[in-house]
């Protein structure tokens, strides 16, 4: 089911439903404290019990039958969004064709999202900065059907970024949570090299691995891998990103997945993160861009900070 769907209901019934029904037991509570005016047959008793028999008529009709119309075209139409993404995602899985043309695309809609959102920009810089939402997933390859690690071994890096992200950006972070790869990694071990030549091998078998795995794997909300807004970044676990040293890597707007081993800083997906919106190193030790990546709390600066926020990844619906 698509997050948006969920998403919308969720808000009719926190901003809606909820008030209304609050509503209801205050008006509940008044008219049973009222007391009965006998010389009308306790008239005003009834006004009141009427007035708040009409809300809950006007409440099932329109909040609750339209929220569940609302819910269910909306899931059609996700679910029809999902399917053309998962048909344009095995094309662009296909390799070199596919890794240039998933590479060109992920660019321009980098580039178009960044314009549009460029007044969003101007206001993070000045400080104002709304609550906005990114959503985050993780891939665990196989090899001879068995994964390479688990999310146990994840989950330090992955609250870490939830932290960081709130923190620092006012964003929130959503892990949509982690699947085991159905298709077996291309090679054992896995190594992913965080130069040209990973950049250049995401256009051939590694890379139709990836894009391939995703579409299985992260089947919900295709459609925003392929439009950009909101994109998933998705996280693969590798046995190892070289050269030595690196513990994770980014290939910053040309994928929309990141890489990072399973022992490595618990700062190392919020750092890829950072990457995959656009950011460059930092010679900050305190910052969470610094290339040696360490585990304790990292900061940003006012200009990260805007970046990240202005990232297609980073949106408010």
């Amino acid at each position: 089911m698509g997050r948006v769907c969920r998403e919308i209901q969720e808000w009719v019934e926190e901003e809606i439903e909820k008030p209304i029904e609050t509503w209801e037991e205050r008006a509940e509570e008044r008219c049973s404290r009222r007391k009965c005016k006998w010389w009308c047959a306790c008239c005003n008793k009834w006004f009141c019990w009427i007035e708040i028999l009409l809300v809950k008529i006007i409440k099932w009709v329109v909040v609750i039958v339209g929220k569940w119309v609302t819910r269910v075209v909306c899931e059609i139409i996700s679910f029809i969004l999902d399917v053309i993404a998962l048909v344009v995602n095995l094309i662009l899985s296909i390799p070199i064709i596919g890794g240039i043309i998933r590479t060109l695309l992920n660019w321009i809609t980098e580039i178009i999202w960044r314009i549009v959102g460029l007044f969003d920009f101007i206001g993070s810089l000045l400080g104002i900065r709304p609550r906005k939402k990114m959503y985050f997933g993780l891939i665990i390859p196989t090899h001879e059907g068995k994964p390479i690690a688990n999310q146990t071994d994840l989950q330090p890096q992955i609250d870490a970024a939830i932290e960081h992200m709130d923190r620092l950006c006012n964003v929130n972070l959503i892990f949509t949570g982690s699947c085991n790869s159905a298709i077996n990694a291309p090679n054992n071990p896995l190594e992913y090299p965080c130069n040209a030549e990973g950049f250049f091998s995401d256009w051939w078998i590694q890379g139709s691995f990836y894009e391939l795995a995703t579409a299985l794997c992260k089947f919900e909300d295709g459609w925003r891998r392929v439009l950009g807004y909101g994109a998933e970044i998705v996280v693969f676990v590798v046995d190892d990103v070289t050269p030595d040293g690196k513990g994770g890597c980014s290939m910053a707007a040309s994928t929309n997945y990141i890489m990072t081993e399973s022992n490595t800083s618990n700062n190392m997906i919020a750092h890829e993160m950072g990457h995959a919106c656009v950011l460059l190193h930092r010679d900050d030790r305190a910052n969470l861009m610094f290339p040696t990546v360490g585990s304790s709390p990292q900061t940003l600066t006012n200009w990260q900070v805007s970046v990240i926020r202005w990232s297609k990844h980073c949106v408010y619906i």
